[in-house]
């Protein structure tokens, strides 16, 4: 009875998890007018009564579906750090190559991404997961910019997640190739680290010769 009563409870568990990520991919194509039981159902090769067995509403699944995503990229941020301290050498250009990838990623994982942060911030229940998931993002950013030598990693890392943030958002215009965006996000990428190796005295000296020239 033990044996069988496990068996039903990780068929259980495997039938959650499916309806949880087909909610989730729903939701990346469509936002959350795309989420319906039989939609959800459907997706997940599962009797279209399995979301009302196992949710008590579409909101309880997509929430449950938002929060099961974040933490999960949360996870992978925080090995992904773990796999960057342990590497032996970096690239010649690490910051070109960091904007090879984020700039090679199709636009519509881009703006299922970013609808999943949408929602999650106008969702109080989610906004602890969410902020958490932000955290990893810039310990990750703060390790990679050690690895460049930058001194004070943890002072920029915060305006490169930002820099990173802004450039999905115009990712989905569409209005450069993704070798002009990979090349824009390397330059803004590679300021942010120059800037960083400037003592107090340099910048200041840059900042009154900018200031100082004729309109």
């Amino acid at each position: 009875m033990a044996v069988r009563a496990r068996l039903t409870q990780e068929r259980s568990r495997e039938r959650r998890i499916a309806l949880l990520d087909a909610a989730i991919a729903l939701f990346a194509e469509s936002g959350k007018r795309g989420v319906t039981h039989r939609a959800v159902a459907t997706r997940a090769g599962l009797p279209t009564a399995s979301t009302t067995y196992y949710f008590s509403s579409i909101d309880e699944l997509v929430r449950e579906a938002l929060t099961r995503h974040l933490q999960t990229w949360m996870v992978e941020l925080e090995q992904l750090t773990a796999v960057t301290e342990s590497m032996d050498g970096i690239p010649d250009e690490p910051t070109d190559v960091i904007a090879q990838i984020l700039a090679s990623r199709p636009a519509d994982l881009v703006a299922g991404q970013l609808a999943i942060l949408l929602e999650a911030a106008r969702d109080p229940q989610l906004q602890s997961t969410m902020t958490q998931m932000l955290d990893a993002f810039e310990g990750l950013a703060t390790t990679v910019l050690a690895r460049l030598g930058v001194t004070h990693p943890e002072r920029i890392a915060a305006s490169a997640v930002h820099v990173v943030a802004g450039h999905a958002l115009d990712r989905l215009s569409e209005r450069r190739s993704p070798a002009d965006d990979a090349s824009l996000l390397f330059r803004s990428l590679r300021a942010l680290v120059v800037e960083s190796l400037l003592d107090s005295d340099e910048r200041d000296a840059i900042l009154e010769r900018l200031t100082s020239r004729s309109p």
